[in-house]
């Protein structure tokens, strides 16, 4: 009996001995910063590498890298060729009816890139988007008041005191006008003033009037700035229209500028759209505010400003082939959970982006 029991243990290690190891994963992976980025020796580092290489090790997953592209890695995951797709690949609808997707590890908004000295608007375009919110109907209700009121002024006071509205024509008239003006903005000088009664009842009325009109003057002048400046923002997707716009292929800025009619121009890299945005081919590069983070800090500090779109929500998280062991998906959305609620996340994000580049 004894014999069987040590036949049937060394049976038992001679076939685990001959038994294959556990199957790799294979992991698509494609060169997007600061996601994915492969340096000279082929090794792989990036937001999302850093993330999923902690998940795995925590799981004791065995994997091995399948290098691909942004527009092959849904197609191969969807196909079965790949287990997991680990890079910058942003959770859309369309996508999802391929590929299952795990926990998103990132949240944040699609932005902008634009040159810095395109923010500074030239004095022309100041003074047209002034005029343009009714300041200039005002300003000539202002003019048309000052000169009623020292016409009346003038024809009241020119034969009681010469030195003041008196003279000559032209000259009664124009202290009539600058003592409307001093008037009006509250500087009283004090160099000229009516002398008669008719005139101070004249001055009465237009002190009263004067303040009203410079109020609101000042006030549409103040709304009309506000307005100008909130015009010039990029919040929403259509404000893209006054621009020449490119975006990365593929990406879901392509989506987002398409869903509302605006054309682009379409770039294989987010470098090659800031060079096209420097060199002036484009006035405005569209993605993920996380990859114009990353190259605008690391190639144009102080030359390109990224302003986040607000109105948008971009998710990134791994992308797997249908099918996949549904307790090995909880098992790394589990683990993804853990990554991102940590603490340090937050400085991990910013160590990988660097600061907003933004004004």
């Amino acid at each position: 009996m004894r014999f069987l029991r040590t036949f049937v243990a060394l049976l038992s290690i001679a076939t685990s001995l001959r038994a294959e190891p556990p199957t790799k994963s294979r992991v698509g992976i494609y060169d997007r910063p600061p996601f994915a980025v492969k340096d000279a020796d082929g090794k792989w580092s990036g937001l999302a590498v850093d993330v999923w290489e902690r998940v795995s090790s925590e799981l004791n997953l065995p994997y091995e890298y399948v290098e691909t592209s942004l527009e092959d890695a849904i197609a191969q995951t969807a196909a079965g060729k790949l287990d997991l797709v680990v890079g910058g690949i942003g959770v859309s609808p369309d996508r999802a009816k391929l590929v299952e997707f795990s926990q998103p590890y990132l949240a944040m908004p699609a932005a902008v890139a634009v040159l810095k000295r395109n923010q500074v608007p030239h004095w022309t375009d100041f003074v047209r988007d002034v005029l343009a919110h009714g300041v200039g109907f005002m300003l000539v209700v202002l003019v048309v008041a000052m000169l009623f009121f020292s016409v009346m002024l003038w024809l009241v006071e020119r034969r009681v005191d010469r030195s003041h509205f008196g003279g000559r024509p032209w000259h009664g008239f124009g202290s009539a006008l600058w003592f409307s003006a001093v008037t009006m903005t509250t500087v009283g000088y004090g160099d000229k003033t009516p002398q008669s009664v008719p005139g101070r009842v004249v001055v009465f009325f237009w002190m009263f009037l004067g303040v009203v009109i410079i109020s609101v003057f000042t006030g549409a002048v103040a709304s009309s700035i506000t307005a100008s400046r909130l015009d010039a923002r990029i919040v929403h997707a259509r404000d893209l229209s006054k621009y020449r716009a490119g975006v990365l292929a593929g990406s879901l800025a392509q989506n987002l500028l398409g869903s509302v009619g605006i054309p682009s121009k379409v770039f294989s890299t987010v470098e090659e759209g800031l060079h096209a945005l420097e060199a002036g081919t484009i006035t405005a590069f569209v993605d993920g505010e996380v990859s114009l983070r990353y190259a605008v800090n690391r190639d144009y500090p102080g030359e390109i400003l990224v302003d986040p779109l607000p109105t948008t929500h971009l998710t990134y998280a791994f992308a797997a082939r249908p099918g996949l062991p549904p307790g090995q998906l909880k098992a790394i959305n589990v683990a993804l959970i853990e990554q991102v609620t940590q603490p340090g996340w937050e400085q991990e994000v910013e160590r990988w982006l660097g600061p907003p580049a933004t004004q």
